[in-house]
């Protein structure tokens, strides 16, 4: 059921949410490097074969972050269109 006022909420965002949005994207790319590194560290203290764990999941996890940030550009680039 649409209200009234509400057929034209999709169109635009309020600025609020786009610092929202914004600002999870900002926080996603550092928290998934720095939860690499952690994992890593963690592994390597179980498994004691310090840094290589580390450094391989600190790897995985720059890549994958930077993945994640390319699909949150296509996305937003395609909304703009």
């Amino acid at each position: 059921m649409v209200e009234e006022g509400d057929e034209g909420r999709g169109s635009e965002e309020s600025p609020l949410f786009k610092l929202g949005k914004y600002a999870a994207i900002g926080l996603e790319f550092p928290s998934t490097v720095i939860g690499g590194l952690f994992l890593g560290y963690v592994l390597d203290i179980y498994f004691g074969t310090f840094p290589w764990l580390m450094a391989a999941c600190s790897i995985a996890a720059l890549i994958g972050a930077f993945v994640r940030l390319v699909q949150w550009l296509q996305r937003f680039s395609h909304k703009e269109r």
